[in-house]
This record gives C-alpha cells, sequence and structure tokens, in this order.
C-alpha cells in the first residue's frame, strides 16, 4: 500500500446491527493479534471454538441477500480489473503513475458468500473520483465504512474526510518531513 492510499472497509450495516444492536462509532482492532491468528490458521493450529474479535475477522456479510456478482459488476463500472486474482480474490487496481486506486473482494470458496471488501483510494487524484464513487455504492448498498483503525462511519464523504484528516496518508501528504520524524514504529497501518 502506498503511503498516500487510504483504506477504508465496507462493511453491511445489517450485519453491524444485527451483531450489535447499534452502530458503535468504532469497532475492535488488533494488529499484531490478527496477524498472530491468520499465521495460527495458515499451520490449521486454530480450533473451531477459538474466538477472536478483531473487526477484520469477523463474518459480516453472510445475513446479506447481496450476490458477489452484482457487487463485482458494480466496482467494474469505477475501476478496471487487475490481471492477477481468481474466483475467491477478486482485485481492482488503477496506476496511471500519478494516481493509484485499488479495491479488493474476497469471496468464501464454499458458501459464495463475500467474506470482505475493501478499497485503497489514492488522495493524490483531483477531485477524489474513485473515492466519492465507492462512497457512494456504500451508500447504495447500505454500507458502512471503517478504517485501519476501526473507526465506523456513515457513507459520506464528509464523514470519510474526518477520518482521512486523521490518516498517516494525510499526514504525509501535508508534510512528509514532520511525517517521517513523527513515525512510531511499532503503529499500525492506517
Amino acid at each position: 500500500m502506498a503511503i498516500w492510499q487510504f483504506a477504508l472497509f465496507a462493511l453491511p450495516r445489517k450485519g453491524v446491527l444485527e451483531r450489535f444492536g447499534h452502530l458503535p462509532e468504532s469497532l475492535h482492532m488488533d494488529y499484531k493479534e490478527r496477524t498472530e491468528h491468520y499465521h495460527l490458521k495458515e499451520e490449521d493450529l486454530v480450533e473451531t471454538g477459538d474466538f477472536f474479535e478483531d473487526a477484520l475477522l469477523q463474518d459480516w456479510w453472510s445475513s446479506t441477500l447481496l450476490q458477489p456478482t452484482e457487487i463485482i459488476h458494480q466496482i467494474d463500472k469505477r475501476v478496471r480489473r487487475a490481471a492477477y486474482g481468481d474466483d475467491t480474490f477478486i482485485q481492482w487496481k488503477f496506476n496511471n503513475g500519478q494516481v493509484d486506486n485499488d479495491a479488493y473482494l474476497s469471496i468464501h470458496e464454499t458458501t459464495g458468500k463475500i467474506e470482505g471488501l475493501q478499497f485503497r483510494a489514492d488522495l493524490r487524484e483531483e477531485n477524489l473520483v474513485f473515492l466519492k464513487a465507492m462512497i457512494d455504492l456504500a451508500q447504495q448498498y447500505d454500507w458502512m465504512l471503517m478504517d485501519f483503525k476501526g473507526n465506523l462511519v456513515e457513507p459520506r464523504f464528509e464523514e470519510v474526510k474526518k477520518l482521512i484528516r486523521r490518516s498517516n496518508a494525510y499526514a504525509f501528504l501535508k508534510d512528509p518531513i514532520k511525517f517521517f520524524e513523527s513515525l512510531d514504529r511499532d503503529s499500525p497501518p492506517t
């Protein structure tokens, strides 16, 4: 991920409401524990009863009736599909040397349901066309948007702008020297 890209995850409002009964301002994120959990799962060391609360490992999508093909078609209209990926991990990429936007859709191998949707918008893009198109898509399908810190917002540009202003991507673009001087090696990516 380029430092000037701002990442957001789409979560269906319905899934969040079913889990919590309301829309919290933030969800639990633990980058270190999520990484450890991933490696344990890769080695088949995660047992069925093991439960990990990290927001990126939760099943937000299973209760929705939304078909991946519909979302794939909608994103295809907004950004070019990447030459890599497969049937369960669809990727889009636009990079012309000046602007670099991308999106990822993960599909469960067995159920065919959406597992996750993430996009990264290049904050250098004039008028933030891609970011605004993805926010519109989130509005159309009633998704909430979450940043890497777990902050959850309505899919409105003004709300997303608040998250951007608190991001590393924005800090870097605003003042790269100050950003590098203030880096904390233990902080997770944003």
